[in-house]
């Protein structure tokens, strides 16, 4: 006997749906019944009822207008993803008093780096494809959070949400739209000085170093340590400066490889978890460093650039009962 949902599909086809689902997110897609809105979505553009949502500001709106661009509606794009076990050089963090812990030991948490990359692309890739299914150019003022939870240990989610917008002066370009963290303000003064977008650049690294001898003596305090003393930790400025450089030189790649010449707006977050190891007969510390950077990648526009005119205001309410 067939049963007939709610829905009007029968149990086999809904277990078919969320199969073809499930295998389409794991291929780093969407599910259907987003492809399913989002084209419902497309196909009513333009005509009587239709509308658009968007987080843009009301001058936002006006500016992406003169820069030749509509909004089609806010896009999104997610992924929880699970870390996997990471080899963190136990025999050098282990009893007794050995090279390791004398020189202090460092490395990049190469299972770490991967899943904060993944998760990220994860959730920028499928937002690309929320544009594309409503025929964007591309996406501005794109924000991408990041979650732990204390109730999952190993899990980390990454949300993206943006306005794609579409260009009205010029037939559509090949390839997938663009993303861009710009706000429309600085998406229209971008395009008035010959630029445009032309993609995220993101680069990571998550970095481990356990303390040498001399940073040890000097965070384990005691009469022969050096805890009293100004004194530089050097072996974790140098793992920072490691992290850094590993994560700025994936950026810069990332943004070579889409033919950019710069990168604009460019953030940067360090996040920092102090470790003990050991215990009070042979206490350690180890910092593990998570250096994410990311910006938006710009190439010139084509012909050349025009010269952007502008003049600078003062507004007299901000100096009302100033004394002149």
């Amino acid at each position: 006997m067939t049963v007939i949902q709610s829905g009007g599909m029968s149990d086999d086809e809904q277990k078919q749906r969320a199969l073809a689902s499930s295998q389409s997110m794991e291929r780093g897609g969407l599910p259907l019944n987003a492809i399913e809105r989002l084209q419902e979505q497309a196909a009513r553009q333009g005509k009587p009822g239709s509308l658009f949502t968007s987080d843009l500001s009301v001058n936002e709106m006006l500016l992406t207008h003169q820069a030749g661009y509509v909004p089609l509606g806010q896009v999104m794009g997610s992924s929880v993803y699970h870390i996997g076990y990471q080899w963190t050089a136990n025999y050098a963090m282990g009893g007794g008093f050995n090279y390791m812990t004398y020189t202090g030991y460092g490395m990049e948490m190469d299972v770490l780096t991967r899943a904060y990359y993944n998760a990220r692309h994860l959730a920028l890739g499928r937002m690309q494809q929320e544009a594309a299914l409503l025929g964007a150019t591309g996406v501005v003022g794109v924000r991408l959070d990041r979650k732990s939870y204390d109730w999952g240990a190993g899990l980390l989610e990454f949300a993206a949400i943006g306005t794609a917008i579409r260009e009205t002066s010029a037939p559509p370009r090949p390839g997938p739209p663009f993303l861009s963290d710009l706000s429309g303000q600085d998406f229209w003064a971008l395009r008035l000085a010959g630029y445009h977008p032309v993609g995220f650049a993101l680069g990571n690294c998550s970095y481990f170093q356990l303390g040498n001898f001399s940073s040890q003596m000097a965070t384990n305090g005691g009469f022969f340590g050096g805890s009293w003393a100004n004194q530089e930790l050097t072996d974790f400025t140098q793992a920072l400066y490691q992290a850094r450089n590993l994560a700025m030189s994936r950026m810069q790649a990332e943004a070579l490889a889409v033919g950019a010449t710069g990168i604009v707006g460019a953030d940067v977050e360090v996040k920092v978890e102090p470790q003990e190891i050991g215990d009070d007969n042979n206490r350690r510390i180890a910092m593990l460093y998570h250096y994410f950077s990311i910006g938006t990648a710009i190439a010139p526009l084509p012909g050349l650039p025009p010269e952007a005119n502008l003049a600078m205001s003062v507004s007299l309410s901000d100096l009302k009962g100033a004394e002149l």
